[in-house]
């Protein structure tokens, strides 16, 4: 079973928020961008959020109660030491936007400052996205997760993999099978044709493959687009 299948793209109405914290954990550290519903609307209980309260601004977990009109905000550092506390606030004074999406590739940049999220004016980002890949399996996990959604974006031809080395990117093999991995380094020499292309999860593995010709016994790229994010919700 592939990695990832393509699927139609459809884009809500959105809203994209700079994030200056790691709150949000592995999932979208900080420097990524978050993609939010532009409405705010009532959320589930454990959905990340950006919630808006007079001044401030939240990149967060939601934390819900059944018999409580306080909502509870919560992080998810990768250092639990270092995490900010808990916000407890009556839900009726904030504004919460689902966070739908991550974006790991953009040229936005952003001064530190005391805002946990920043709302950005453009999207230009956006337009990046030509194709999008439903997830299928759990090599990806925490990055990305069953049924998900990768945002493919321009393809990336042979030579130039090594302009994208560190970077996600979803890749077609000519046995027709799609995996969904971050670029590796080439082998040095005579096998300069073959790269590394390494798990993005905890439940994946890296995998040799042969870029631009052939190797008996290994399998060979035909196509690969970068990963430029991951829509949670579609």
């Amino acid at each position: 079973m592939p990695d990832f299948e393509p699927r139609p793209l459809h884009l809500h109405t959105l809203e994209s928020y700079y994030l200056r914290r790691d709150n949000f954990g592995f999932a979208a550290p900080k420097g990524t961008v978050a993609i939010v519903e532009a409405e705010p609307l009532p959320v589930a209980d454990r959905r990340l959020v950006i919630a808006r309260h007079g001044q401030d601004t939240y990149a967060r977990r939601l934390l819900r109660s059944n018999d409580s009109t306080l909502i509870g905000l919560t992080a998810e550092t990768p250092d639990p030491r270092r995490s900010p506390k808990t916000k407890f606030l009556p839900e009726s004074e904030v504004a919460l936007h689902q966070v739908v999406g991550v974006i790991f590739d953009h040229e936005t940049v952003m001064a530190p400052g005391n805002e946990e999220a920043v709302l950005l004016s453009d999207a230009l980002f956006l337009q990046k996205i030509e194709i999008a890949y439903r997830i299928v399996e759990e090599s990806g996990v925490p990055l990305a997760l069953p049924r998900q959604i990768a945002l493919g974006g321009r393809r990336i031809e042979p030579d130039q993999f090594s302009q994208y080395e560190g970077t996600l990117v979803a890749i077609t093999l000519e046995d027709g099978s799609s995996i969904f991995k971050r670029v590796g380094t080439k082998l040095p020499g005579n096998l300069s044709h073959l790269r590394k292309f390494e798990s993005i999860g905890g439940l994946g593995s890296s995998e040799i493959l042969s870029v631009g010709a052939p190797q008996s016994g290994i399998r060979s790229v035909l196509n690969a687009r970068l990963i430029i994010g991951v829509l949670y919700h579609s």
